[in-house]
């Protein structure tokens, strides 16, 4: 008796996109509703069952005929839906009968690949290969129906019975073939499309084309909507564009691919809210992701989630350029006397790679001092806020994309520095490099599979000095644009570990560490927090995953600190006052402007200990401003809780290494805040909310960016053997493996152990 496999299916959804596509109907809002109405009774109606059979059957060709090994698979999602189908036909309601057809078919679909692990381990099993997959009535004659049928005792094994025309009852079945082989490496399952011989398949994929306008997110309403809280000039926009792209394309890959990079902090999961378009022409279903994003206005305007996006047919957008964003800078100064001999002396810059910003400095050699600064977002944050989402887009397959933009946003930087000084591109000689080790990886083009899981092994944490050449090798013929390679030095600063980085070294250099007496705490609250304490010759070093909360990167309003960005907080009779960076109409709220609005919701008492606003906040979020176009800017509770999981993280972190240093909140001589966001964060307020102590604001010290000025001193000043004594003395301390950091973490979520 042959052995034939039985498979029900679990937890089969019909896709609304699939849907779409086997209708070839441009009406996706009216099928979304329908989509929508019946999926629950549609998914309680779908009975997936498949029986699967390896046997030998003849195959005619050219008057010769051949056994072969196949692999007969038969599957089906019942007569339930059948039923369902037949009813809304029967009663003319056609487009309910259509959708949930069209839902049947797309969960019979479903249903095939989720069998094909089963497939490919049978034959693997069994000692097969797959050669490929017989597609009945193209590959092999239409009667191969019932011997599939009979091979699989199909009525006993599945209730199906066949017609004399050989079509399967119910409708909603479907046979499949696979040719085996003995060659096991062999595994050819998929549907092959460009050999489909239904030329009208819904299912095939198309060209759409894709075009850019021009005039702007202002060119939608006389009202002028906002990119989801951040109000565009027309002249922002990138240039009119059209893109031919395959139908089913994703959105935000599609702009990506075209060099059009959008903020995507969780990397295209739909969940940051980031990288909104507006949709001007055409249609893009409304997704949930959506709704969750923006306004029933703004959805109504247009906008839409590119990473949720799928083009199904040709569209219209416009897309926000973020390439002109200038970030408050911290304490880069600069001398504006001008130099002895400008054109005879020797330059150096300094660049900190940070997770989300870049730093650049113009030093002259001669002279030791800093000449002018630029800064300017990391594009790599359309593939994620933080570090760890960088690592997986790498690992993904995007790690060529990922170096190619970080080396770009450098040949840029360094391009503006030189021109905007007029200074000949053979007078500069040297540039230092400081960064996280994530960050060195990917300008490198290292792998990152080693950093992906413990025990977190760096290809290398060792200072590198290479040329100019040897570094943008793939980036040649932009780089001689710029400059003569050969002549300039480049050194990568050292890192400690795999998540304290170059940064923190160069953080430590420039903070003198080696030399404090009392125990000193360095603290980076980027997006990512690293930490170090010294005492004696010890350094202790620790990196907690506390996100891109401090940068507003996963704040419903939150936005970088640039212009526009509610920076300060304070209340005023029972209302909120702001103050916005360079004085700009408000446009979101940045991360220091997040910490200052919840420690005035605390003193106010509109928080509670748990870190809950109070009535009537709690569902619709606490009013902080107004934007150009009277759109509410709100302090939602996930913001709060953002924010509590964020500090939470850090203040275990510290209180883990004052343990493993044997030291006391009181012994603490100093504590470094490095960063932009330490800089300007009114440390008061941070003490408030519990990030640190209640005294600890008097013994803060608002280092700016550290990774900066490192790479600066060592530009100016260099010493190897004072970058590699920290490095020697830093001990690791993994918050991961430690058993009381979750109880210190849980214990720090609540606002209950502060004093306002």
């Amino acid at each position: 008796m042959k052995d034939v496999r039985i498979i029900s299916g679990k937890r089969i959804v019909p896709s609304l996109d699939m849907v779409s596509a086997l209708l070839g109907m441009k009406n996706t809002d009216q099928i979304q509703t329908v989509f929508e109405q019946q999926l629950s009774v549609v998914k309680m109606r779908i009975r997936p069952k498949s029986a699967m059979v390896i046997d030998e059957f003849e195959f005619s060709a050219d008057n010769h005929t051949e056994v072969k090994k196949v692999l007969c698979v038969m599957l089906t999602v019942g007569d339930s839906i059948c039923s369902l189908i037949g009813k809304y036909t029967a009663g003319n309601e056609m487009l309910k009968a259509m959708v949930v057809d069209a839902m049947a078919d797309s969960c019979l679909f479903a249903f095939e690949q989720q069998l094909l692990p089963y497939i490919r381990q049978l034959c693997l099993e069994e000692g097969y290969g797959i050669l490929g997959r017989l597609e009945i009535t193209r590959d092999v004659p239409a009667r191969f129906q019932k011997t599939v049928f009979a091979a699989l005792e199909a009525e006993r094994t599945l209730g199906l019975s066949i017609t004399s025309g050989y079509m399967l009852k119910p409708e909603k079945s479907m046979s499949i073939l696979f040719e085996l082989t003995q060659d096991t490496t062999m595994q050819c399952l998929e549907h092959d499309c460009e050999k489909c011989a239904d030329k009208n398949c819904m299912l095939k994929k198309r060209e759409v084309l894709l075009t850019i306008d021009k005039t702007g997110l202002n060119g939608a309403d006389s009202n002028g909507p906002s990119f989801a809280g951040f109000p565009v000039k027309s002249d922002e926009t990138f240039a009119n564009v059209q893109i031919s792209c395959p139908q089913g394309s994703n959105l935000l890959d599609i702009l990506r691919e075209n060099k059009m990079f959008l903020p995507s902090y969780c990397n295209g999961k739909g969940t940051c809210g980031k990288c909104g378009v507006l949709l001007k022409e055409g249609s893009l279903p409304i997704t949930p992701e959506d709704k969750a994003a923006f306004s029933e206005k703004e959805l109504y305007q247009g906008m839409r989630l590119s990473c949720r996006a799928v083009l199904r047919s040709n569209i219209t957008i416009a897309v926000r350029s973020h390439e002109n964003e200038v970030f408050q800078t911290p304490d880069i100064k600069w001398d504006n006397n001008e130099v002895t001999d400008k054109y005879n002396s020797d330059y150096g810059i300094a660049i900190d790679i940070g997770t989300t910003t870049l730093a650049f400095s113009l030093i002259d050699l001669s002279g030791k001092r800093v000449i002018d600064s630029y800064t300017a977002v990391n594009a790599q944050r359309c593939f994620g806020a933080d570090v760890l989402t960088r690592i997986q887009a790498a690992n993904a397959g995007k790690g060529r994309q990922l170096s190619c933009l970080i080396k770009h946003d450098i040949l840029i930087g360094i391009k503006t520095l030189i021109t905007r000084n007029a200074i000949k591109p053979a007078q500069l000689r040297h540039i230092v490099i400081a960064a996280n080790t994530v960050m060195l990886h990917l300008l490198r083009g290292y792998s990152c599979e080693g950093l992906s899981g413990y025990p977190f092994t760096p290809v290398t944490l060792d200072m590198e000095e290479l040329t100019l050449s040897e570094l943008f090798s793939d980036f040649w013929e932009d780089a001689l644009q710029i400059f003569p390679l050969e002549r300039v030095n480049v050194i990568l600063l050292p890192g400690i570990s795999a998540f304290v980085g170059a940064d923190i070294t160069a953080g430590l250099y420039a903070c003198n560490i080696l030399e404090k007496e009392a125990p000193t705490l360095f603290l980076d609250l980027g997006t990512n927090g690293e930490m170090a304490l010294k005492r004696g010759n010890v350094i202790y070093t620790a990196s907690t995953a506390a996100g891109p909360a401090f940068e507003a990167g996963n704040i419903k309003w939150g936005m970088p600190g640039i212009a526009g960005a509610i920076s300060q907080v304070t209340f005023c009779g029972g209302r909120s006052k702001i103050k916005t960076i360079e004085d700009c109409l408000p446009k979101g709220i940045c991360g220091t402007g997040v910490i200052e609005a919840i420690a005035e919701l605390l003193i106010a008492g509109l928080i509670d200990t748990n870190g809950k606003l109070k009535e009537p906040y709690f569902p619709d979020g606490f009013p902080l401003a107004q934007t150009a176009y009277g759109e509410q800017i709100l302090l939602y509770q996930q913001d709060i809780r953002e924010i509590q999981m964020a500090k939470a993280a850090i203040r275990a972190g510290i209180e883990i290494l004052l343990q493993r240093s044997n030291t006391y909140w009181e012994e603490i001589g100093a504590v470094y805040l490095a960063g932009g966001f330490g800089f300007f964060l009114d440390t008061k307020k941070a003490s408030y909310i519990g990030i640190l102590p209640e005294k600890m604001p008097l013994k803060i010290i608002a280092a700016g960016n550290t990774s900066l000025k490192g790479a600066q001193l060592y530009l100016t000043n260099p010493d190897r053997d004072g970058l590699q004594e920290i490095k020697k003395n830093a001990r690791e301390i993994s918050l991961a493996q430690d058993s009381s950091f979750q109880e210190l973490y849980l214990k720090h979520m609540a606002f209950d152990d502060i004093t306002v």
